[in-house]
């Protein structure tokens, strides 16, 4: 097996292949398909997306779309997730065994910004309908939790000395992703989020939006397709399209 991994290897002619995408910031399978037909013009199509998936598998490529790559080495979005996080999440789904939930906090994109805010926000979204159940559930068990808040409503009454909990409805087919048995938002989501909250994220804007946006793609993998998808989801995918364009 080992033999068969090396020769496989071989055919893939990876230095010749990083070479020529070098300047490429994504690459099709078009692309990639062009590249060896250069080597040898009857490579069939089943062996070219072979050698995609041994790229991929080798970390020589990574997917950033449907039949987009980039060169370098997948990089996935796995947060920590704080004790409090994770008992938080538990005590929620131990109470709505059924209800999808997912939970975030600020401060994993606040390590990229300019100006590090003084506090976070845990966020915490439900399905549709269920949002209310959830925010007096909690209410009972904790301060400082709001319900969709505004940015009028978060300056007059949370406690920022305190942890801020913030519910809000969860968008149909969001993605979300488990870590450590808790279910988060992708890192799309967050950015879209991000961008298109941007009364109640409104320390998370200007120049410190730029920086989170350059950080989240130089750090993790980013996905335009599952990301505009989303945006679209939330009826703003032209808009937040233009802006990573613009801050990228």
């Amino acid at each position: 097996m080992k033999n068969h991994r090396n020769i496989s290897t071989n055919k893939l002619h990876i230095e010749a292949f990083q070479n020529y995408f070098k300047t490429f910031e994504s690459v099709s399978v078009k692309d990639i398909k062009t590249f060896y037909e250069k080597l040898d013009k009857d490579v069939k199509m089943t062996t070219i997306n072979w050698r995609i998936y041994a790229l991929v598998d080798n970390g020589i490529i990574q997917r950033i779309g449907r039949g987009k790559y980039s060169l370098g080495k997948q990089k996935e979005f796995t947060p920590v997730i704080s004790n409090e996080n994770e008992s938080l999440y538990l005590t929620l789904k131990e109470e709505y065994p059924f209800l999808d939930i997912s939970i975030w906090t600020t401060q994993w994109v606040a390590q990229w910004m300019l100006h590090i805010p003084g506090t976070y926000e845990t966020i915490i979204e439900v399905e549709k309908g269920s949002e209310e159940s959830v925010f007096y559930f909690l209410s009972d068990i904790r301060n400082n939790v709001f319900l969709n808040p505004s940015k009028d409503i978060l300056n007059k009454y949370a406690k920022t000395e305190k942890p801020i909990v913030i519910i809000k409805n969860l968008v149909t087919s969001s993605p979300l992703q488990i870590v450590s048995n808790v279910q988060i938002p992708s890192i799309e989501k967050i950015l879209v989020d991000l961008i298109v909250d941007n009364d109640l994220f409104s320390a998370y804007q200007g120049r410190d939006l730029t920086s989170i946006i350059e950080n989240a793609f130089e750090y993790n993998t980013i996905n335009m397709d599952t990301l505009l998808r989303y945006a679209g989801r939330r009826g703003k995918e032209t808009m937040v399209a233009d802006l990573i364009n613009d801050k990228r």
